[in-house]
């Protein structure tokens, strides 16, 4: 069977039927776009595949637990960003700064006020960000990249990261000041 034309839902059937013609087309339509999502975490060409390529295989081995309910790209996308912190955690080894973590000097409600008064856009030239990004500690880098580039909200960023929704807020309010300062 020709499953180029095929509608999303019959390709899914057929994964679930380990059809591997079916598995490579839903593979070719989705890999490049998780491919550039993967490599704005793991920032290195290699770690992007490898991650889209564990992800597809975790999907594949999971697609039975997908029911249809809500939009398959975006249950394959959480897979593959999982796999991509997961592995950037892993080869990378993660920086973990404590005093984030502990001492959170700003309140929730601080934040929310701040992020209302000072919405901050990223009307910059790319390479500009991209080089203010790479300055940051890599806690900051994912975080502003999953919220801004991903579009995750702070309590999908929290259960991705194993982080409070306060702690998620506090490293999101200081990744953007660290932004902010690289960028004057």
């Amino acid at each position: 069977m020709n499953y180029k034309q095929q509608h999303i839902n019959t390709l899914i059937l057929a994964c679930k039927k380990q059809d591997q013609k079916a598995q490579m087309e839903l593979y070719q339509r989705f890999s490049q776009k998780l491919y550039y999502s993967a490599f704005r975490i793991v920032k290195n060409t290699d770690d992007a595949l490898d991650a889209v390529q564990e992800g597809f295989i975790s999907a594949f081995q999971e697609l039975d637990q997908y029911q249809g309910e809500g939009n398959f790209e975006g249950w394959l996308h959480k897979i593959v960003v999982h796999k991509s912190i997961n592995y950037y955690k892993k080869n990378k080894r993660f920086v973990r700064d404590e005093q984030l973590e502990n001492n959170p000097s700003l309140s929730i409600e601080q934040e929310e006020k701040e992020e209302e008064d000072n919405e901050f856009t990223f009307e910059l030239e790319k390479g500009k960000l991209e080089e203010a990004l790479n300055k940051l500690n890599d806690r900051y880098q994912i975080i502003l990249k999953l919220y801004y580039l991903e579009g995750y909200n702070h309590q999908e960023i929290s259960g991705i990261m194993n982080w409070s929704n306060a702690n998620c807020r506090t490293t999101l309010s200081r990744a953007r000041e660290q932004l902010k300062k690289l960028l004057v």
